[in-house]
């Protein structure tokens, strides 16, 4: 998944935070007093905790720009450029969230987001589509863009919260989902 450049990239920081030190490889103190080892343990394990949840978030976040590039190009094509709307940013019942793509097609607004086959982007989009959901009557068509279905893990929970296409789906089926 690229987890290691962005481990490497995040670690040094939370290792500071934490007061432990990241040599490009692991989370480590040294020089510690024998008082202060259950201290220094508990700080490294935190130090590591973190960092790998941050990486964690940072992939599910991360969506490879060639996936968002096809469904955009998916969409315009199937719905022309003037229905592709350029501010994907939208406000749930709690808060605001960023989709990969919004279109309005007679009056009515879907959000698409791409979701890669790991539990932590199925997540994201679940919580992101979930907020949107929450506004009843008023929230807008949800779809997931799925890159991979057959391995996309919790599926049964994201289509609580939103129609799942298929990203190489035919353009029928994108059409319904609009």
């Amino acid at each position: 998944m690229g987890g290691e450049r962005a481990f490497a990239r995040l670690a040094p920081t939370v290792a500071q935070r934490f007061g432990v030190r990241f040599d490009r490889n692991m989370i480590f103190d040294l020089d510690v007093r024998e008082a202060d080892l259950v201290v220094a343990v508990a700080a490294v394990a935190n130090a590591a905790k973190t960092a790998v949840e941050t990486t964690a978030e940072h992939l599910a976040a991360s969506v490879h720009p060639d996936h968002r590039a096809m469904l955009l190009d998916r969409l315009e094509h199937l719905f022309g450029s003037r229905s592709l709307l350029p501010e994907r940013r939208f406000r749930g019942a709690s808060e605001e969230w960023e989709f990969d793509a919004a279109l309005a097609v007679e009056g009515h607004l879907t959000l698409f987001d791409v979701v890669s086959p790991h539990a932590n982007s199925v997540s994201s989009a679940t919580m992101k589509f979930l907020d949107v959901k929450d506004l009843g009557d008023a929230a807008p068509k949800r779809v997931a863009v799925l890159t991979s279905i057959k391995d996309t893990p919790r599926l049964k929970v994201l289509h609580r919260v939103a129609q799942t296409v298929e990203l190489t789906a035919a353009d029928e089926i994108f059409a319904r989902a609009a």
